[in-house]
């Protein structure tokens, strides 16, 4: 069974992998709008960086239509329509020539690819060890993270594998860098490859994927509208069947969302293993001979993993009950707000560092690395989660980005300081992304919390499109260093906010 759970593990990671391939498109923005410009002479940099934000809006927003699809389909079958439809945008994007194609195939229908087939991956991951889930969902986010690392410097090396520097060129009446002709008319040969890749990737991952949960063909994460039991985890062993019993009989409302399923496990574990029964049962980890002393002693870890998951497990929620909470809006709106500072770094930072005459070569530099270490340190962002708490970890995140944002236009000047401000404001990104799933289950339980996530996760495309539209306009009329000034004083609203936050819940008043 180990075998089993790591192997769907490892394909879980490896469509992951392709998926995060999404944030190269900072990387290579420039490229397709070099390429796009040789039929409009009118477009510029600047206004296409509307594409990355686009993509994370519909990417977020396509999360609630994974769940509906969820409920009407198997989740494996939302995995291999999104994986599908990801690498046909793809190849359909090497065909692409005028801005509107552009918007709409690569930034709207590829972030819906995305999105579709992301939260099934992740339960399924999070499902195989739910007693780590801050440390799986740090790995496979880690994994989302280092796709844009590899394949940045793949697609560098098919646009512009010489380093030529781009040229000045006067757009109604600002000066604008983009790369020549020769280098721009590789853009459909870069989209061939790298959907080919990713083709294969794909087909590995989920092929692996599916050997190891070929579980789900016979008990469905989601069961059917007229089910009566209680769907097992996708990782469960021949082990479990005595704690499935045991769920079954305590519980019988249906699972309607995969972390509903994993956090009734959790909960069959905790009950199992508390030597609170009258027969003195054990959890299935225990050796029956141990008896009542190995049961005092493995109490304490039981519960603490318990604690470490749901806070509020007696309340059970409506969304409109969760969306009256204060935590829901502390939440929402401290994202929204927060996510700003390090969306335009790993969306901007190659427009920025053309604009301060950073060679091509080192500002993949830049985006590799700041992509590397965002997956990297998603795992410790996810350890550091479940050793603390929510509050803990979001307010040193948002410390530690609040002080880039002051500094940067101070250093920006300078190339290693460049790289350095970069690639923190990138690991801070992978930290507001890590904890966001956690924190909905930990705090609104196994009933809610996948739909408080896909909810909350809103928050990040609501703010994509904010920062753009700052980053556009405001910046028109005000020194580009203002712009860092302004992220991080919404940065500072999000710290005031947070340290106020507390992850129990008042029982509602009916």
């Amino acid at each position: 069974m180990v075998n089993r759970k790591l192997s769907t593990f490892i394909g879980c990671s490896l469509t992951l992998l392709v998926f995060g391939t999404l944030h190269c498109t900072g990387n290579i923005m420039p490229y397709i709008v070099s390429y796009i410009r040789l039929k409009d002479s009118s477009i510029t940099i600047p206004s296409m960086t509307l594409i990355y934000y686009i993509c994370i809006l519909t990417f977020a927003m396509s999360f609630q239509l994974s769940d509906l699809l969820q409920k009407r389909f198997r989740p494996k079958k939302c995995i291999y329509a999104g994986a599908a439809l990801y690498v046909i945008v793809i190849y359909i994007a090497a065909a692409l020539q005028d801005k509107i194609s552009v918007i709409i195939i690569y930034g709207v229908i590829l972030g819906l690819a995305a999105g579709i087939a992301y939260p099934p991956v992740l339960m399924i991951a999070i499902s195989c060890y739910p007693e780590r889930k801050g440390l799986i969902v740090g790995i496979t986010e880690g994994f989302f993270s280092l796709g844009a690392f590899a394949f940045n410097f793949i697609a560098t090396a098919i646009v512009n594998i010489h380093n030529k520097e781009p040229v000045e060129y006067t757009v109604g009446g600002k000066t604008e860098m983009f790369f020549e002709r020769e280098i721009a008319e590789n853009v459909p040969k870069m989209f061939l490859i790298l959907a080919s890749i990713y083709l294969v990737i794909l087909v590995i991952g989920v092929v692996i994927l599916v050997i190891g949960v070929l579980i789900i063909e016979d008990v469905d994460l989601l069961p059917s509208k007229n089910s009566e039991h209680v769907s097992t985890n996708v990782c469960n062993d021949h082990k479990d069947d005595e704690h499935i019993s045991k769920v079954n009989e305590y519980h019988h409302s249906q699972i309607r969302t995969q972390a509903q399923s994993i956090q009734l496990e959790i909960k069959s574990d905790s009950n199992s293993g508390s030597g609170s029964n009258s027969n003195g049962e054990n959890d299935s980890i225990h050796d029956d001979e141990n008896g009542n002393e190995q049961d005092q002693q493995n109490k304490m870890p039981e519960i603490k993993k318990m604690n470490t998951l749901i806070v509020n497990p007696d309340l059970n929620l409506t969304i409109l009950q969760v969306l009256k909470t204060v935590q829901f809006h502390q939440i929402f709106w401290g994202y929204l707000l927060s996510a700003m500072a390090s969306l335009v770094a790993s969306a901007s930072f190659k427009s920025i560092g053309i604009k301060l005459s950073y060679d091509d070569t080192f500002l993949t530099i830049v985006g590799s690395v700041g992509s590397i270490m965002n997956g990297a340190l998603r795992p410790l962002w996810g350890i550091f989660f479940d050793k603390t708490s929510f509050k803990i970890v979001y307010l040193a995140i948002l410390f530690i980005q609040i002080v880039l944002c002051f500094t940067f236009p101070s250093v920006y000047n300078y190339k290693a300081a460049f790289l350095i401000w970069i690639v923190i404001f990138m690991i801070c990104l992978g930290g507001h992304s890590t904890i966001l799933a956690p924190i909905s289950v930990r705090v609104y339980n196994h009933e809610v919390g996948s739909k408080v996530f896909s909810i909350l996760t809103l928050s990040f495309g609501i703010s994509c499109i904010t920062v753009y539209f700052i980053q556009v306009y405001a910046t028109e009329y005000l020194d580009p260093s203002i712009f860092f000034y302004i992220v991080g004083g919404l940065s500072c609203c999000s710290f005031i906010s947070t340290t106020f936050f507390a992850e129990i819940l008042k029982t509602p008043s009916s």
